[in-house]
């Protein structure tokens, strides 16, 4: 991993994602970016101060809807930090993996408002409306020609975008991947969360014994996932290596995680034998951490089922009390936030978990950050209709201990 960029409720750039996390800020709020009127809950996390003319040009931002340019902007800074100058790569070795539930809804939703008012409408701009269009997007606005692929297994999404350009360059189709997520807020998912009564009306409090629900939020996380020989030549910094990924399914029901949290348990120890590791060699867990009842329970006994005795002695923390629950960008944020745990030996804590669930039986970061050693992390995310997803990071250079 030689890039990171991040578009997200607590700025825009690494340093502030990670030091408003440091500091346990919330960035949820009223929603703004929408009519919110008929909503029963109208909060969550929005990239408020998203200021696109000092990311974009005005050419794309005229021609972008609000969710290709966060991931614009975070593949610009991705590649910035990786100091990747594409015209000096094969282009045709670049790829592009961009996670998103949603994909263009916002214009969908553009257009129904339009056709209620009976006033023009493009009809050109439906075409942006798939969820694959807004990797297509960022791929053709940054002029690579590997392969596109746009994850869409849910909230598991932004963590398989990151496994999956491991396995493409293990494959040989690329030398570089821009993977990650990304997310708008609109109408049609927040009146769906509610629907489900999954939201809650006071805040996300992830393994706390007063929890009652997530909120959702918004943003991009793209990192550059490089080759380590083509990184090497270019002497690049590595902020973290991708070890191992793992995938399963529930096949349960089509919201509600499997109880007993055996799908999730399954992806963990793919990834933890991908990478070729003992759970013991895991110095810090990100969980999915979603701050509803069921969820948080499930995680528990799927970290106590693959760790054992070990689970209680992991460092564990969730970021969604802080940014929301951003959906299919959500794991890509993670993975962020992983990278620099393992550069730094310090862990943000859980924003708003105050008072631990006397059935958690973790070791939950929260009230102020933790220094901690960590050189190796796994992050764990979970999805609706039981898709689970799990990766391993690794501290550059750090024994991986197999």
């Amino acid at each position: 991993m030689t890039g990171r960029g991040v578009v997200s409720p607590l700025g825009a750039g690494v340093a502030e994602f990670w030091a408003g996390l440091l500091a346990g800020r919330s960035g949820l709020g009223p929603i703004t970016s929408f009519d919110t009127r008929g909503v029963a809950n109208p909060v969550a996390a929005e990239v408020a101060g998203f200021r696109a003319n000092e990311h974009l040009s005005a050419q794309e931002i005229g021609r972008l809807d609000r969710v290709s340019q966060f991931a614009l902007a975070a593949a610009r800074q991705a590649l910035a930090e990786a100091r990747l100058d594409l015209d000096q790569v094969d282009r045709t070795r670049v790829g592009v993996i961009l996670a998103t539930t949603l994909g263009g809804i916002g214009i969908g939703e553009e257009y129904q408002r339009a056709q209620h008012a009976g006033t023009p409408f493009p009809a050109r701009q439906l075409l942006q409306v798939p969820y694959y269009a807004v990797a297509a997007r960022l791929a053709r606005w940054l002029g690579v020609r590997g392969p596109v692929v746009s994850p869409s297994i849910a909230c598991a999404s932004g963590t398989q975008a990151i496994g999956l350009a491991r396995e493409l360059i293990r494959a040989g189709h690329g030398d570089v991947f821009l993977a990650g997520g990304a997310e708008a807020l609109c109408a049609f998912v927040v009146h769906g969360f509610n629907c489900l009564r999954a939201t809650t009306s006071d805040t996300v409090r992830p393994f706390d014994a007063n929890r009652r629900g997530l909120l959702l939020g918004e943003g991009a996380a793209v990192v550059i996932v490089e080759e380590a020989v083509h990184a090497s030549r270019r002497g690049a910094r590595s902020f973290a290596e991708v070890a191992g990924t793992g995938l399963a399914g529930d096949a349960a029901h089509i919201t509600a995680p499997a109880r007993d949290g055996a799908g999730a348990a399954r992806a963990m120890r793919a990834a933890l034998r991908d990478a070729e590791i003992e759970p013991a060699a895991v110095d810090f867990i990100s969980a999915h951490g979603t701050g509803t009842p069921y969820n948080d329970a499930m995680e528990v006994a799927a970290i106590a089922g693959v760790f054992g005795e070990w689970a209680p002695r992991i460092p564990v923390n969730s970021i969604k009390g802080a940014i929301g629950h951003t959906l299919g960008a959500a794991g890509s944020f993670e993975a962020v936030m992983m990278s620099q745990v393992l550069q730094e030996g310090v862990i943000p804590p859980t924003t708003n978990c105050e008072v631990l669930d006397p059935a958690c039986a973790l070791d939950v970061v929260r009230g102020a950050v933790r220094r901690h050693a960590v050189r190796t992390a796994l992050s764990t995310s979970s999805a609706f209709a039981g898709n689970n997803a799990a990766i391993v990071l690794r501290r550059p250079g750090a024994d991986g201990g197999a």
